[in-house]
């Protein structure tokens, strides 16, 4: 569309073949203008040229290995092309390199609870309960149906919208080492 709202290109139609798309959720534009789209039900990305040229697909095998994708919800792109994928139902964000090979994973590493969180524990009595049995609090570190994600070239960082334990995560992307999976 453009900024006023007139319709400059359409694509896809439902199906699993590529250019199709089922239940698609998120959507972003790199520097070159090419497409990105989380196809959602079909556990994957597709990349588009801007005039809608089908070129790549990441992930589209469901699973929780690297580099398979269950139920996408949202995608983004850094500066060096690197393809960052809310792997929703796996509570994960998926790295993928620019030509699609996976890289690496996250899970969440928040140690505190948002703000948010805080005061719904503290007027709870059975959440402060709960909390105080468990063994560890480790698993509320952890992603939980990450819904969102953005890059901010400006400060190399990467923003996660963890919704489910109301709160974003945040990386940092440092740059210098040979191994790339490092660099994040």
């Amino acid at each position: 569309l453009t900024k006023d709202g007139k319709l400059l290109v359409k694509w896809g139609s439902f199906g699993s073949g590529p250019g199709q798309f089922n239940s698609p959720w998120g959507i972003c534009v790199d520097g070159q203008g090419s497409v990105y789209v989380a196809d959602h039900g079909n556990h994957r990305v597709q990349r588009f040229s801007p005039n809608g040229d089908f070129q790549l697909q990441y992930g589209g095998v469901q699973g929780d290995g690297p580099g398979q994708l269950d139920r996408p919800s949202a995608v983004t792109v850094d500066p060096d092309g690197d393809v960052y994928v809310c792997d929703w139902a796996n509570n994960r964000v998926e790295v993928f390199e620019p030509d699609g090979a996976p890289m690496t994973s996250f899970i969440g590493d928040a140690q505190e609870l948002s703000l948010w969180m805080k005061w719904m524990v503290d007027a709870n009595p059975d959440a402060q309960k709960a909390r105080r049995r468990v063994k560890s609090l480790e698993p509320s570190w952890r992603f939980a149906f990450p819904t969102g994600a953005t890059f901010d070239p400006v400060k190399s960082r990467l923003l996660v919208t963890d919704t489910e334990r109301g709160r974003l995560q945040i990386y940092s992307k440092v740059t210098g080492y040979a191994e790339a999976q490092f660099n994040l």
